[in-house]
């Protein structure tokens, strides 16, 4: 039985508890209820009393019979946001007085700006003043940009004037050191001493060389020796004995061919001979004529080397002298055809040379295709170089000419009589013709000209 009860006991004792903690949270919420009543009723007579003063101030207005209670908290929320309102409308106010001030004085001072810039301000509006102003400061500011960048070019350019002036000054001192050397004026004068004495150098030069091979074709011990021997040399009788020799040395080889044939002939019978007494006299004769063809080889050999001997002293004879000839030629033909024919030269061919007129554009001609007149000047151009090579050497005879320039026109007509005057300075110049204009021509290119009237 204590076992059963006491469980139930146990719940009892729970129970109890638990409805003693019911009673005592009871007592402890009506003790907050009645602090809660008392609470309400202070808060309910302080709102009595709070609407009581409402009432009492909002007395006499017009919001006395127009609002409740209940609505005076909306209007003290408006109330309150119409007052930030307004402190924000002070504020923005105080902003746009300032902002008002700040243009006025922006104004004035664009105004000043553009008065001291020479910008026109009357009827124009202050923004478009200040914008137009704006411009000109930037385009002002790139104008300096330019101007510092061009100065500083400047600045360059002055440098390098400097050095160039510095190099000119050199340039220049070493121009006239050059023309001191040189004595001329001018630098295309000293190109053309240059050019002379480079000229000059490589006639030397082949002189000397030409000197050296005739020397050693004489066998001589120097060119004076030479020389001399030249001088006592006639060509003319010289050619003729070479004329002769080739002729005598064709006919020893015809000789020497007969001679051949002849041995060839003795010996095909000395084969076909038995050995009697004939053998030797065959041989006999074959020995006698071997002797006498290694006389005449010897003779051809002499004679061939004799002619070679000649041959090459007349060429370097004629080379020697036929530069100076050619030259005067050449110039006296550039003269006479007026620059249409730069000069002459010589092309070989077989058996000797022919004579070619080289054009003013570098073309040439041989004398066949020349045209008349040209030939007629081309023959005159020789005569005066020949002339000028024979006096070089020989006591100076007069230059006669009969009526050459018939086919000549004016002012080749006066090249040629400026050329006779030069020419006079050598020797006396008889020029012969019926054509009076060619007289007036000769006294007018050269004064000392003298006319003398023939008899008919």
């Amino acid at each position: 039985i204590m076992a059963i009860a006491e469980p139930f006991l146990d719940r009892q004792r729970k129970v109890d508890a638990e409805y003693a903690e019911a009673l005592r949270m009871v007592s402890s919420k009506e003790e907050d209820l009645a602090a809660r009543r008392v609470a309400v009723g202070v808060a309910e007579r302080r709102e009595e009393e709070w609407l009581a003063g409402i009432t009492e101030a909002l007395k006499g207005t017009w919001l006395e019979s127009g609002l409740s209670a209940s609505g005076v908290g909306t209007v003290l929320d408006q109330l309150a946001e119409l007052s930030r309102s307004l402190q924000e409308r002070d504020d923005l106010q105080l902003r746009i007085d300032k902002m008002e001030a700040d243009r006025a004085n922006f104004l004035v001072e664009v105004i000043a700006v553009a008065v001291e810039a020479d910008e026109p301000t009357k009827d124009t509006d202050p923004e478009q003043l200040a914008i137009r102003l704006a411009e000109r400061l930037e385009r002002a500011e790139r104008t300096r940009e330019t101007k510092a960048s061009l100065g500083n070019d400047l600045k360059r350019l002055k440098e390098a004037r400097d050095i160039l002036d510095t190099e000119i000054l050199a340039h220049e001192r070493r121009k006239n050191e050059v023309l001191g050397v040189f004595g001329v004026a001018t630098l295309p004068e000293v190109v053309e001493r240059d050019e002379l004495l480079r000229e000059r150098d490589g006639l030397r030069t082949t002189v000397a060389e030409l000197e050296e091979r005739i020397v050693a074709e004489l066998a001589v011990d120097g060119f004076e020796q030479a020389r001399s021997i030249l001088d006592a040399i006639d060509f003319d009788g010289l050619a003729v004995e070479k004329a002769e020799g080739e002729q005598r040395l064709r006919l020893f080889d015809e000789t020497i061919q007969q001679q051949l044939i002849r041995q060839t002939r003795a010996a095909d019978k000395l084969d076909a001979i038995g050995g009697d007494s004939a053998v030797a006299r065959l041989d006999a004769e074959r020995r006698t004529t071997l002797l006498e063809i290694e006389e005449k080889a010897v003779r051809y050999i002499e004679l061939k080397l004799g002619i070679m001997s000649a041959g090459n002293a007349l060429r370097i004879y004629r080379e020697s002298h036929r530069s100076g000839m050619m030259a005067r030629a050449s110039d006296a033909f550039k003269l006479m055809t007026r620059g249409q024919y730069s000069g002459l030269t010589t092309q070989p061919v077989r058996g000797g040379e022919v004579l070619i007129a080289v054009q003013g554009d570098g073309q040439s001609k041989v004398t066949e295709a020349l045209s008349k007149g040209a030939r007629f000047q081309l023959y005159l151009a020789l005569r005066l170089a020949g002339y000028y090579e024979f006096a070089q050497f020989r006591p100076s005879v007069p230059f006669v000419a009969d009526d050459i320039m018939e086919t000549f026109d004016h002012i080749r007509s006066e090249e040629v009589f400026r050329l006779f005057g030069a020419m006079a300075n050598t020797g006396q110049v008889i020029y012969l013709t019926h054509h009076k204009h060619l007289c007036e021509i000769a006294e007018a290119v050269v004064p000392g000209t003298r006319i003398h009237q023939l008899a008919q």
